[in-house]
Formats: C-alpha cells, structure tokens, sequence
C-alpha cells in the first residue's frame, strides 16, 4: 500500500469500471454518448496502512495519508495524466511569460472547514512551512527552485520566509524562481504540496494532525483513531460543484497487513480493498466483476546505502540486480501484478524506455563474476531491509533465496511498519543493507521520477555524491531549463542512464492498482497522479 505498456502508443490511464446495481433516476437508459447519472448519499469503507501525518499537509509522503489529503483538500490544479491537460482548481490562472516568474491567480469562494477564507497567504504560509528546514518536512525540496528557499535550510536559517514567494493581494501570489522551469505547474498540482494551510492549523500543528483542518470536499468527522480508522464526511460548504464528492461518508480502515484487510472483505466489513499479492487469484475467482486492474505508475525498486563501503563498489551492486530473478518473482510470487523495469522512469510518463536497463535481465553467471570480481561482500551476509504492512514478505523471500543460490549470501530481514521504516531511512546510519522503496508520481513528468528520487534535499536515502551525481544534477537541471517536458526529455533520459550506468538503485517493476470492491460500489476508477478518485463512487441502494 504505501509508497504508489510503452509510451509508444499512449494509452487509457484513467479507467472507470462500473458495477451493476441500482442508482437513483426512473431506470430510463440516458441518451447515447452521456455517462449515466450517478446516485449521491450513503457510506463505504476503504482499507488503508496507518499513514504519517496529515498536518502541516507537507508531512504527507506514502500513498495513505496522500489518498485522503487528496479528499481533505482541494489544490490549485489537476493534472490529467494522460494528456497532461491542467485542470484549474482553486486557481484561476497560472501564467508566466518567461518560466521563472510565476502569477498565481485564485478563485473566490473557496473556505477551510473553520470558515476561514482560502486566500494568497494561506498558500504563502503552508509553502514557507514546508520549505523551513528545522520543520523537517518531507516534501520541502520541491520548493528548492523558489528564492530564497536556500536561506531557510540549515540548523540556523537565515530567514523564515522565501523571498521569492509573496501575496501582493488576497488573490494573488508571485512567485520567483531561481531560473526557467515551465513545469513548475505541474509541481503545484501535487495537492500534498500545493495545498493551503489554515492560519489556525499552523496555530496548533499537533491539534490540526489529529482532526486536519482542509479545504476540500470531505473533511474529518472526527479526530484521527490511530491505527484503527479514519471517518470523512462531506464538508456542506464546499464551493466547487465539479470537484464534491457524491457519497456522504468515507471510512478508512486501518490494517496492519494487507491479508487481513481482505479477510475483512470477505467478511462483508469492508467495501474496497488492495488485498496481499498472495490472495490475487482467490480474488479473481471469487470476485471477477468486482475488480479495477491498471496501471498504477509505481516504480519499485532497491536502494543501497552507499554510505557502507560494501556497497560502494558497482559491481556489487550490479551482481545483487542481475542475480534476482523478475520475471519468475512476478509469474509465481506476485500474479502478474506487476511488469518488470526496463527504467526508472514508469511507462506510462513520456521518455520512458523499454531497453534502458542492462543489468535489469537475470543473469546469474554474469552476476558471480562481476561479484566475484568485487571480491563479494565481508562475511558473506547481507542485511535486507523492507516495511512489513504492505505485502512484501512473499517476495522478498524469493528474491533474497536467489541471493542465496546464485551469490552465495546468507541474509537477514530488517522489516517494520512504514511510518518506524521511514524514520529509519531518514537517520541513514541505522540502515545498513538494501532497502525497498516505491515511488509513485506526484505529477506526469520524467523529472518527478529523478530529482526527488536522486537528487540532493530528497529521497536521496542512499547519500549518493560524487562526479557522477553532479553529473545527474547537470542533465536533471537541463531538462528543467526546457521550455516543454518534451524538450526536456533527452536531458532526463541522460540523467536516468547516468542512474542506471552507477547502480544507484536496483530497478524491480512497474506496479499495477489490483482493487477488489463490494457490489455496492459503483464508477471506481484509478489515477496514476491521484489513486483512487473517490469523489467519483457512488453507493448503490
């Protein structure tokens, strides 16, 4: 659960299957080329992992707490993934004539769920939080590109706000970056970043965690029930008819692993849910018009810290990729679920190859030599780390036994749930052996898959330095300079081979969304940029 086909020919990435079941109107079929009407009110219930935090909204980085932040609070822009049309949100204009120096113009009519207005400050005061080093937020860094936001990092920042972020008006922000780059909107659509922060919110941060205060369609019927649920209600004052939800109520169930959740299901207490790898085919057979199976964008993958010099040596780090076994994982293990890495930027986003990787192909003599060659690893042990909510045991398991028969190593698991599992990365010394990780996309860009994945200030947990990353940074901050994403695209497939050619993570697979639903639900459908558009499900009668 937590964090989460060629470009060639573009495809479908917003699918809606819909189940048969009533729905309000006289049962008269509607015109030819009109969707049906869907039926508003009732409840359901969703399965989710205990997420990180909810207040500042920049705490958020898994896919739980981003699933409801994506209900709670309503962002300038959308982002279609497919086509990558923006839709305006709380925005009504985003311009710039020279990609460095941004107008945001907002709406009126938008409130928090407080009654307090959603204006140009209180974007200005969530951003310069977010962006504040001592506050540790974990999305601050896609903010590096705004004046000033260096002068706020660091044990003693200089200043408390970034000088290039100012509010002129009540609906008007200004913001100046450091140089061009034309997808600065598609950052903003980020709704964990680009969310407003509501001045009583920042008040009493700790408060505003336990029953956030938002400005979306749903809002908190209640303080946060750690590790046991999570209770949205629609919020009667929300101002955008396009964006309101249709059900009353949404109820996130926390579990603790992804196979009890499904027993839940099965039980009839649950209404959707993301069941273990290993209960697939059971749900295929049991439930066959009951699930949503797509592209989901999620890149899954190894990372090393290279802060251990047993990992500092590439050809280590490339015999540990070319001794794992994705295809035989994905068929036996997994249930096709997944497709195996080819890159490390997801298919579904343009520059995404299907021949980047060399060492992503298992080989299992090439990886005893080049191992071999290396000299292995002191003891022949290797610790693996992994967070044990989401469904990783199984596969693990088989890849570390591959491990085992090709190289030799004997290993040990080091798993915990996410949230403890992040925190361990974060302090970067604790962690001493591969870990796993998954990226989703944030917004339908290359560069989303690279500079927060690898570059400095982000989810660098492998402290990876030195000539070549400076490299990375360079083509990184060519394809930014850009004046389209398409421009840009053979800067950041540089920087992705220069990823790839120094092992920097081992890619595994691009995930797909596997959702299982009760016959109640109707119109789920699945964004790689947004999961599960919620808003969108209708409870049938």
């Amino acid at each position: 659960m937590n964090r989460s086909m060629h470009w060639l020919a573009p495809i479908p990435l917003v699918l809606a299957l819909v189940v048969a079941g009533c729905s309000s109107g006289d049962g008269d079929d509607p015109p030819d080329g009109e969707p049906a009407a869907q039926s508003a009110g009732g409840a359901f219930s969703v399965s989710s992992s205990e997420p990180e935090a909810f207040a500042p909204t920049s705490n958020c980085y898994s896919s739980d707490c981003a699933q409801i932040i994506n209900l709670v609070w309503t962002g300038l822009l959308k982002v279609d993934p497919e086509t990558s049309e923006q839709e305006l949100q709380v925005a009504e204009s985003i311009e710039s004539e020279d990609g460095q120096n941004w107008t945001i113009t907002l709406k009126d009519g938008f409130t928090f769920h407080n009654g307090e207005p959603v204006d140009a400050a209180s974007f200005v005061r969530s951003w310069n939080h977010t962006a504040y080093g001592p506050n540790a937020t974990q999305v601050g860094f896609f903010l590096a590109n705004v004046e000033g936001y260096d002068d706020l990092q660091g044990e003693n920042p200089k200043a408390e706000e970034m000088s290039g972020l100012t509010a002129p008006d009540d609906r008007t922000i200004e913001v100046a970056l450091t140089k061009p780059f034309s997808q600065f909107p598609l950052v903003l659509s980020y709704t964990p970043l680009s969310a407003p922060m509501a001045q009583e919110c920042l008040d009493d941060l700790a408060a505003c965690n336990e029953q956030p205060i938002g400005n979306g369609p749903y809002e908190f019927a209640e303080p946060w029930a750690h590790n046991d649920a999570i209770t949205l209600s629609k919020y009667a004052d929300y101002s955008d008819d396009a964006s309101a939800g249709l059900a009353d109520e949404i109820e996130f169930k926390i579990y603790a692993d992804l196979k009890t959740a499904y027993r839940d299901f099965q039980a009839g207490n649950l209404d959707i849910v993301d069941p273990d790898p290993s209960q697939t085919p059971q749900a295929r057979t049991a439930y066959p018009d009951q699930i949503l199976e797509v592209d989901r964008g999620g890149f899954a993958y190894f990372g090393f810290p290279l802060y251990e010099e047993e990992f500092q040596d590439v050809r280590i780090r490339q015999a540990l990729s070319m001794a794992i076994d994705r295809e035989a994982i994905i068929a036996r293990v997994l249930d096709n679920r997944y497709e195996a890495a080819t890159d490390v930027i997801a298919p579904f986003v343009p520059g995404s190859r299907d021949d980047a990787c060399d060492t992503c192909v298992y080989d299992p003599e090439e990886a005893q030599r080049l191992f071999e060659e290396a000299g292995g690893i002191p003891g022949n042990k290797i610790n693996i780390w992994f967070n044990n909510d989401g469904g990783h045991e199984d596969w693990v398991q088989a890849m570390a036994q591959g491990w085992q028969n090709d190289l030799g190593l004997e290993y040990e698991f080091k798993s915990q749930p996410f949230t403890p599992y992040l925190g361990a990365l974060d302090t970067r010394s604790t962690v001493d052996g591969p870990f796993r990780l998954s990226w989703g996309p944030d917004y339908p860009s290359p560069q989303n898959y690279l500079d927060p994945v690898y570059g400095s200030g982000s989810s660098n947990y492998g402290d990876w330095s030195g000539p070549e990353h400076d490299q990375f940074l360079d083509l990184v901050a060519e394809g930014d300079a850009a004046p389209t994403v398409e421009e840009g695209l053979p800067s950041y497939q540089a920087a992705a081979d220069v990823v790839l050619d120094n092992q920097v993570v081992i890619p595994l697979w691009f995930d797909k969304t596997f959702i299982v639903f009760s016959e109640k639900i109707e119109n789920l459908q699945f964004s790689p940029t947004d999961q599960m558009l919620l808003t969108e499900v209708s409870v049938a009668e």
